[in-house]
This record gives C-alpha cells, structure tokens and sequence, in this order.
C-alpha cells in the first residue's frame, strides 16, 4: 500500500471530507508521544470531537500491557467484538491501536479479518515505531503515513555537547601521532562519554514518558508500565539513529577520503547496531552501551 507527502493527517482530513478515506492507516514514526498527538487530530476530526475532548464512545483502544509490552489476543478479541457493534453515536467508529507491532502473532492472526474487511463506517488506526515488525500482511493492507516527532533538531542543549565530545573523540582516535603520545585518555573519555549518553537517554525518557502519560488518560497500571517502556525504547533508538548519524559524519573529516576510514566506519556502525539489538532482547543499556565504546576505541584505532 501507498504511503503519503509531508503533513500526512491534514492529507488524510482531507480525504475523509472527499470520502475517499482508507479503513485502515499505518501511521509510522520514531515517537510514541507524537504519534498519539498527530494522530488523534485525524481522530477529533472523524469522530467530530472537540480540540479538547480526548474520548468518544465510538472510540476504542488498544494497547500493549505490562512491562513486557504485549497486546494480547485476548483484548484484540475483545476490540473486535466492540467494532461488530452498533454505534454509540450512529456515526463511525475508531480502533486506535497503540504499538501494533507489540501484537503476538495470534492477536494479529485473529486480527487479520477485520483489517481486511472491517465492520460498515468503521477506520483502524495503527501506531507503530517498528513498522517492519508487523507481519507483511498486515502492512500490505494499510495505507502508510509517515509522522515525523520534529521539526528541529533535539533541543537539548546537552545533547549537542554530548555530540560535539564524541566527534572529538573519534578525531582524536583518527589522529595517528596524537594516539602514539597519549594512549589512557581516550580509554577514559570512552567511559565517560558511555556514562554521560545513558544519563541523557535516562533523562529524555523520563520526561518524556511522564508527558506521555499525563497526555492520556484512562490507563490502567500494567498499560502505564508498557507506555513508559516503549517510550524509553523509543528514546533510546531516536538518540542512538543521532549517534550513527554523528559516526558517519565524523568519519569522514577525519580523512581526504573516506576510503581510509570507510571500513572501520562500516564496523563502528555494525557495532552500534549489534548495541542495540543486544538493548531490543534486554541487555541492560550500561552493558550494551559500554561494550560499544570499547569496541569503537578497538575500531578507531586500528592500523
């Protein structure tokens, strides 16, 4: 199915006023909290809420629980029998569904039919971070729209000095004579540079899922433990796109030609996302993290 241009909710506003609007959108992005926001515009605008009304009897949720972050066949089960029913308003009906990558491959088996053919007047909205997650058929039969979290880049002021130290960094392990006299420091800016990266994704996690769930009521304790972690999780794979992003970058300064660094690069980054493979299966970020920094310093300073 066909994704959409920039400002893809204004898009699908449109398209419902034609009647021309899809039963099934997968809004895609690297936000949890601006996924919710942007998306629930196109809700109001369906279901005819206010700007400031969050809930409307012809609107269903369904989210992933517990800290393990699973969307059970069960309330899948449920959400559908809810969507055979009349409606409450006699107008349409919403399914919005919060992390459907998070679904076991029962719930999204058992949600299969109704995707394909959903009750009269009825729209299925599907958040995810992770779209390649979903089972394919799934993702075949929804239209795509990509929401992006910002606008500008992170405003942390923290993160583009954490940034600007780890460019230092690699150009300072790039340095072949520089490297020859001092050997220990680097060591230690590894370290620190590891300590200082997991304070900050600690810190934006935190506010941000404090944000997330004071925006959205009605949560019950184990969706609030799920909400939090995908917002962490969310966090933490935003930053950590930014710190390869900065890798490739930086690399490139460091010579007249990326030929010369162009294979420890690729190796950098590999490490990076075997990092963070090893945080998806629930490594523990100190762990991962620093197994990356002494990895690169390996990386870097190799002849």
């Amino acid at each position: 199915m066909s994704s959409l241009p920039t400002d893809p909710i204004q898009t699908l506003i449109d398209r419902h006023l034609d009647g021309r609007l899809h039963h099934a959108i997968l809004c895609i992005g690297q936000s949890l909290s601006a996924l919710h926001n942007k998306s629930y515009r196109l809700v109001q605008h369906v279901l005819g809420m206010t700007n400031d009304q969050e809930e409307h009897p012809d609107l269903f949720h369904l989210r992933p629980s517990g800290k393990a972050r699973i969307i059970t066949v069960e309330k899948t089960r449920e959400l559908i029998s809810n969507l055979y029913q009349s409606s409450n308003q006699g107008g349409a009906k919403i399914a919005l569904i919060h992390e459907v990558d998070r679904m076991r491959k029962e719930a999204a088996n058992a949600f299969l039919k109704t995707l394909e053919e959903p009750p009269r007047d009825t729209f299925l909205f599907l958040l995810t971070t992770r779209p390649y997650s979903l089972l394919p058929t799934i993702r075949s039969r929804c239209l795509q729209a990509r929401i992006s979290s910002q606008d500008e880049p992170n405003p942390d002021p923290s993160w583009s000095s954490w940034i600007s130290s780890y460019r230092d960094w690699i150009l300072s392990l790039l340095d072949r004579e520089k490297l020859k006299q001092d050997r220990i420091s680097p060591l230690f800016q590894a370290y620190g540079l590891a300590a200082s990266l997991l304070q900050i994704i600690h810190a934006q996690a935190d506010n941000e899922s404090k944000e997330a769930k004071s925006a959205i009521t009605g949560l019950d304790e184990k969706e609030k433990d799920a909400l939090e972690a995908g917002v962490r999780r969310a966090v933490r794979t935003r930053l950590l796109k930014d710190v390869a992003e900065a890798t490739r970058a930086v690399a490139t300064l460091g010579s007249n030609s990326l030929s010369s660094t162009g294979l420890k690069l690729a190796r950098a980054l590999s490490s990076l996302e075997r990092c963070v493979g090893l945080m998806e299966v629930n490594l523990k970020d100190e762990t991962a993290i620093e197994e990356f920094y002494l990895s690169s310093l390996r990386i870097w300073t190799a002849k």
